[in-house]
């Protein structure tokens, strides 16, 4: 402003001490023509003259009132004929900067209050779920409406530096919390919130296709805007509030496929299969994990294991089947069931050393 009225502002608080000046030598000094306004209710106070020993220049002053409130005032030093067209414009300027900080300033108490609301949603030990209803209620979440749960996941594109979500900082977080809101905007039963260090999102009452889009669109800001590889898991949606919890922990798993996977940046829960899991871990750790299975096998024989242990998942362990597929009698299928277990010390017909078997075949 000064630099187009060629004048200097003062901004006083409510208690008359100038708080910012353009002249920063009136910093912190007691204003008494602000003093003069907010103890006797003045709608303006114009000064005509200096008076140097009580430190009053000439000028014009204006309260700075908020939904009929007085929370400061706002002087412009000069001949008051001149400054006078100003003051007004001035004022109204301050007043609507003031009003937009203080809506900014509600807006993040209302999403703290609902984080902490969702939080306690998600995690608390002992919930007290008709309190719960009330206060989602009030905070403009239904926590009986079926939500589907988005868990996101944040890599810099540069692997030299750290990586993980909970590194990024406060004003990234912020940021990109500002940047899924906008995606959101009109929807006013989604919300989004950094909760325990992860980007979560609510979708309320959202098609497969619906929420598949706006956590895509989401992925997709995030990477043009951060420069950051973003990748996403879905839960199913929610049938009861109980449910949630149980719609995180699949939003879990699926963004843990998905950070693992080299093709697919959003991963429904239900989409996480045995293969796809193993597709996801690192090939390195699975051609250990061969080595050591087969290390006292001979090529031939891990060529015929691999066959047995395919045949085995291929036809969910029946037998029967298994021999059928292989044209060989039940009994056959059987001694090489027992042969793998002879050989490697793991048996097909136990699930953990099953399970050990099938990650071999995907090398």
């Amino acid at each position: 402003m000064k630099a187009a009225i060629h004048r200097d502002i003062n901004i006083m608080d409510g208690d008359g001490v100038i708080l910012a000046s353009t002249n920063p030598a009136r910093q912190g000094q007691l204003h008494q023509g602000a003093l003069r306004i907010i103890r006797e209710g003045l709608p303006s106070l114009v000064i005509r003259h200096d008076i140097p020993e009580q430190g009053v220049q000439q000028g014009i002053n204006l309260p700075i009132t908020i939904n009929g409130r007085l929370e400061g005032v706002i002087g412009i030093t000069g001949d008051p004929e001149e400054v006078s067209a100003f003051g007004d414009i001035i004022k109204r300027m301050t007043e609507i900067m003031l009003e937009s900080i203080q809506r900014q300033e509600q807006q993040e108490l209302l999403e703290k209050a609902k984080s902490l609301f969702v939080e306690n949603w998600l995690f608390s030990d002992a919930p007290d779920w008709g309190e719960l209803e009330t206060r989602g209620r009030l905070l403009g979440l239904d926590i009986n409406a079926p939500y589907a749960v988005a868990l996101l996941g944040l890599e810099e594109a540069d692997t030299g530096k750290k990586s993980r979500t909970e590194e990024l900082s406060e004003m990234r977080s912020g940021l990109i919390l500002g940047m899924i809101r906008s995606r959101m905007q009109g929807q006013p039963a989604n919300f989004c919130a950094v909760i325990r260090s992860k980007i979560i999102v609510l979708l309320c009452g959202a098609s497969r296709n619906e929420a598949f889009m706006t956590v895509r669109d989401i992925c997709q800001n995030i990477e043009s805007y951060h420069g950051l590889r973003t990748n996403a898991g879905i839960s199913d949606s929610s049938m009861a509030p109980v449910d949630i919890r149980r719609c995180y922990l699949e939003a879990k798993t699926a963004q843990a496929v998905a950070a693992q996977s080299s093709d697919r940046r959003v991963v429904f829960y239900d989409q996480v299969s045995l293969e796809f899991i193993v597709q996801s871990i690192p090939p390195s750790i699975r051609q250990d994990l061969n080595k050591l299975i087969f290390s006292a096998c001979t090529p031939q024989e891990q060529r015929e294991f691999t066959q047995t242990i395919w045949t085995y998942f291929e036809w969910d362990g029946d037998i029967q089947k298994c021999a059928g597929h292989l044209f060989i009698h039940r009994n056959t299928f059987q001694y090489r069931m027992d042969r793998i277990k002879r050989k490697t010390g793991y048996d097909l017909k136990v699930p953990k050393d099953a399970l050990l078997l099938y990650l071999t075949l995907n090398n």
